[in-house]
């Protein structure tokens, strides 16, 4: 549970707002947070911080207003004023023209299964030492710089409302690491990144070997030059990732859909989104995503089927969403995600997706993503990091910079294969507060039929 101190400051603030008649919401969030940054393949920048943060809301009818405290939670005043600041705001606050819905936790949540304090307080200095190890050992090899990022931290969040005297809080930690090799004259780009929930989950040899793996095929063969034409392609895990964000965003908030913007909009619960090999859910039991258990609403987040063997089975409401189109919210007031992609009855490992997909082009990583038409489906993206030709099953020389525009149904619709072994995938923000989200994907699907729209000729 939270630390005594503040949590009893907090608790007392509730009672001070229901002896003023206020409904009033404490979102409560605290992170401490380390960063190292490469840069000409040495340290670049080290940095920590810890952040705590308070969000009050009132809600008085149809108005409410907000005010929100970065400061470290001292004295009853304190949490006095920023309530008087947020009641003040309510009732300047024009009408809504619906009924908004007030935060309720409906039922109290004590979770800390996912912190792991060595990883919370994992040192600069051992980061630096695992990114020396990798950099001494694949740097003397060619005329290779390394650049990339290692973030890593904890987050706790902690919610209560005048609506009753239920508490949720949870405490977890996260962490990611990507290194880049550039190679200084023809200027392709290799990455290698890892996430974790704990502290040794990888190693410096993890890293070394992989990128071992990957430099043959660039450093012995040409920048291959595709064309423009619809090809066979295999996507890889980042790839992934940003299809199932575009397929999450355009197909399954509830906003879109009541608006009419989505690819979906025209499709009800029981039609057919996609092909039977895709079925999408909001699980935040699955151990490969980092599993918010309630949601900034105070709901309780449950496993949700959203796509069921391609039928469309539910769309995602935050409570504002809901309150306007008079639709249940679906625990989805969140910063953080736990959508996963079911991965299908294909053999495990990039080795077999590749000898597989026989002649294709890969394309792990799809960068620049934007959904120009969301209501056909339609996104764009450039390959950048890893990507190769795969020529009888084997990776036969890099490829350069191919832009992929389609539609998200004309893709899923050509899925020949998927990868029977899904993975974690970090997609945490920390540019603001830290927010830890990981998606469950497959390692790889086979499309055919995938538009290339665009190819350069450099990396």
């Amino acid at each position: 549970m939270l630390e005594k101190r503040i949590r009893d400051l907090l608790v007392d603030a509730r009672a001070n707002a229901r002896k003023q008649g206020l409904e009033a919401e404490f979102n409560f969030h605290r992170e401490r947070s380390s960063l190292i940054r490469l840069g000409n393949s040495s340290v670049a920048l080290s940095t920590s911080e810890e952040l705590s943060r308070l969000d009050v809301v009132v809600q008085q009818g149809r108005r409410s207003g907000s005010y929100s405290l970065t400061s470290d939670i001292t004295s009853p005043d304190q949490l006095a004023e920023t309530l008087r600041i947020a009641a003040v705001n309510c009732h300047a606050a024009l009408e809504k023209d619906y009924d908004p819905i007030f935060g309720v936790v409906e039922e109290s949540v004590d979770d800390s299964t996912g912190f792991d304090p060595a990883l919370e307080s994992l040192s600069p200095v051992t980061k630096t030492e695992l990114c020396k190890k990798v950099v001494d050992a694949v740097k003397p090899m060619g005329k290779y710089d390394f650049s990339g990022s290692w973030s890593s931290g904890s987050t706790e969040m902690y919610f209560i409302s005048t609506a009753n005297d239920n508490e949720a809080y949870r405490r977890l930690t996260d962490g990611a690491l990507s290194m880049v090799l550039k190679e200084q004259e023809k200027k392709w780009e290799l990455e290698v990144g890892r996430t974790q929930k704990k502290a040794g989950e990888f190693s410096a040899d993890d890293f070394i070997a992989e990128f071992k793996d990957m430099l043959p095929v660039y450093e012995k063969n040409p920048g291959y030059k595709t064309h423009i034409d619809r090809q066979r392609v295999m996507f890889g895990p980042d790839a992934i990732s940003s299809l199932l964000g575009l397929t999450i965003w355009g197909a399954f908030i509830g906003r879109m859909w009541e608006e009419k913007r989505a690819f979906s909009s025209n499709l009800k619960p029981g039609d057919r989104l996609f092909p039977e090999s895709i079925t999408i859910t909001d699980d935040p039991t699955n151990p490969n995503v980092f599993g918010m258990p309630f949601d900034l609403k105070g709901h309780r987040r449950l496993p949700r089927v959203m796509c069921d063997k391609g039928i469309l089975k539910a769309i995602l409401y935050d409570s504002a969403t809901a309150a306007k189109y008079k639709r249940q919210p679906t625990g989805s007031d969140l910063g953080n995600d736990d959508f996963c992609l079911s991965g299908g009855t294909a053999p495990a490992g990039v080795e077999a997706g590749r000898k597989l997909a026989g002649n294709a082009l890969y394309i792990p990583q799809l960068h620049y993503t934007h959904m120009p038409d969301p209501t056909k489906g339609m996104f764009t993206g450039s390959s950048r990091f890893n990507a190769r030709l795969i020529k009888d099953g084997e990776f036969a020389a890099p490829l350069l910079s191919s832009r992929v525009t389609d539609t998200i149904p004309s893709v899923f619709g050509g899925i020949t294969a998927i990868s029977s072994r899904t993975i974690p995938w970090n997609v945490s923000s920390t540019y603001d507060r830290r927010q830890p989200a990981a998606l469950s994907i497959p390692e790889y699907i086979i499309c055919n039929n995938v538009r290339i729209s665009d190819v350069a000729d450099s990396f």
